[in-house]
């Protein structure tokens, strides 16, 4: 697992963890990094993350809810999925120098590994609303980015987060269901009302 997708992996598990008992993110995070003795690397992109998510909270839940609330009631969307989107929201406005389909592509992940199979599309398609309102030109580049022949596959290495051990490619993710019912899941493989770990 690359460093960078093990820091948002932390960063994630503090803000379920700080939502859930109320208390302050830096100081969660600080907790787990220590409790799994976790590299440099990951350590200084995790408490950045984390910086970025508590400077840029209010207005990152501003935006979140404005991205959802034409199809969805942002009350109904799930706690981890919410801190999925904030990370992810968070990435796409404030760290510019990761690129908008790693940033979709990481939290896609993420929703994989902790939330219901269901949670993916609506990540994925919130992400994707998102980046086309941060990068407007996103769909000129899109077409422009097609192949020649319909199914060939496109590889972009724009995939790539940098500073991860191996690329990164985005999946083909099915546009998202906004009207699905998520609400709160728990982590997978954690008991039915259980913390992360």
């Amino acid at each position: 697992m690359g460093k960078r997708r093990k820091g948002r992996e932390i960063v994630l598990q503090s803000l379920y963890a700080s939502l859930m008992g109320g208390g302050d993110v830096p100081a969660v995070l600080e907790d787990q990094l220590l409790r799994r003795e976790s590299a440099p690397e990951t350590a200084a992109f995790a408490r950045e993350l984390a910086a970025k998510v508590k400077a840029h909270r209010a207005d990152t839940e501003r935006w979140l809810r404005t991205l959802i609330s034409a199809r969805w009631d942002p009350s109904r969307v799930g706690a981890l999925e919410r801190c999925i989107l904030t990370l992810g929201l968070t990435e796409l406005r404030h760290s510019p120098e990761v690129p908008y389909r790693a940033v979709i592509n990481e939290a896609c992940e993420l929703a994989h590994r902790y939330c219901e199979d269901a949670a993916v599309g609506f990540v994925n398609g919130v992400l994707d609303r998102a980046a086309h309102e941060t990068y407007p030109d996103l769909a000129q580049l899109a077409e422009a980015a097609l192949p020649a022949a319909a199914g060939d596959a496109v590889r972009d290495p724009s995939l790539q987060d940098a500073g991860d051990d191996g690329p990164e490619e985005a999946g083909d993710i099915a546009e998202a269901d906004l009207d699905a019912d998520f609400g709160d899941t728990p982590l997978r493989g954690a008991p039915r009302g259980g913390e992360p770990a």
